[in-house]
């Protein structure tokens, strides 16, 4: 799936043609000019911001122009790119061929050349995001490591929206509700960082479930989603021991190892129309194992945390102020 699918289509007067074009198209066309070729030389996101305005005017939002920015960056055919391990955005070079890179949901999401062992972790992958998607909740999806895990983020973050009505295929805030929240206090949202795991067994169990600990620090609750057979009565015995001692939830979506290999690839699970999804989350058997304890979120932790934590929450920023989340397409989002 592409990015251009997750990204907003807002409709504005064109800045060059007089005619509508979405933010996201006006973009493709004005970055390449204002960005410098030269990595050293990146421009910083508040003054890509005021360029853009010069040229844009004052119609879009910081939010939304960052928003824009952090995913634009994050596909390997756009023209910006954001420097590593550091801030700034420059425009990217292309390869001699001027070959573009292949995108997905997830790498892994692609599926045709890779492992058997990896195609059934992909369905898990995309299993658990159509599991949480039908509970009415917004899942940022992670980019993954060759290896497919990383000990650094979670493989998802599950967002429990504020209070709201199905209008269309978008999800509207009740705005009287928000304010409340704001008046009192009171969270905007739950976020919880999740880890995902094929099958684990013995020392894996285990290690998944660390994994989880650790890149899960940040949210307001962890939870491990173990997609495969339930592990044995040991196994889920020190699975509830490790959770009541460290908080992190545990949920087996069992399902026969058989079956889930042979499931559709886990692009074809992502795009399912609803009653196809229905159909497969139909065979799988949630079972909690463990519930995590929610604990309060840093008001500051989109800053301090950086990179595709700073796009989540930059998509977070752009939901509120848009007042709705769109529907599932849009509600998925890529780093």
């Amino acid at each position: 799936m592409c990015m251009n699918s997750f990204l907003l289509e807002e409709n504005a007067g064109a800045w060059s043609h007089g005619a509508h074009m979405s933010l996201r198209s006006q973009l493709e066309e004005l970055l390449p000019e204002l960005l410098p070729s030269d990595p050293a030389q990146a421009i910083k996101g508040t003054e890509l911001i005021r360029l853009v305005r010069l040229r844009l005017g004052e119609e879009y939002s910081d939010a939304s122009l960052r928003y824009h920015f952090s995913f634009m960056a994050s596909e390997p055919d756009s023209e910006i790119a954001k420097v590593e391990r550091g801030q700034g955005y420059y425009r990217r070079q292309r390869d001699r061929g001027g070959k573009s890179a292949a995108r997905g949901l997830l790498p892994l999401f692609l599926g045709e050349e890779e492992s058997d062992a990896l195609n059934c972790r992909a369905r898990a992958l995309a299993l658990a995001v159509r599991q949480y998607d039908t509970t009415g909740r917004g899942v940022f999806v992670f980019s993954t490591s060759e290896t497919g895990s990383s000990w650094t983020k979670p493989d998802l973050a599950v967002v429990e929206w504020p209070e709201g009505e199905w209008e269309g295929n978008a999800l509207v805030f009740d705005r009287s509700a928000l304010e409340r929240r704001r008046m009192i206090g009171a969270p905007m949202m739950g976020i919880r960082g999740v880890c995902v795991a094929c099958m684990p067994g013995g020392e894996e169990a285990r290690k998944d479930f660390f994994r989880t600990l650790a890149t899960s620090r940040w949210a307001q609750c962890g939870e491990l989603v173990i997609v495969g057979e339930l592990p044995d009565d040991s196994e889920c015995a020190e699975l509830r021991g490790l959770a009541a001692e460290f908080g992190v939830g545990v949920i087996c979506l069992e399902i026969a190892e058989e079956r889930l290999c042979e499931l559709p690839g886990a692009e074809e699970i992502f795009k399912a129309g609803d009653e196809e999804c229905a159909a497969l989350l139909a065979e799988l058997t949630p079972i909690r194992l463990a519930a995590g304890r929610v604990k309060a979120l840093e008001a500051d932790t989109g800053e301090t945390l950086g990179g595709e934590f700073g796009a989540l929450f930059d998509w977070l920023a752009a939901c509120l102020e848009r007042g709705s989340v769109e529907e599932y397409e849009f509600r998925v989002s890529c780093y």
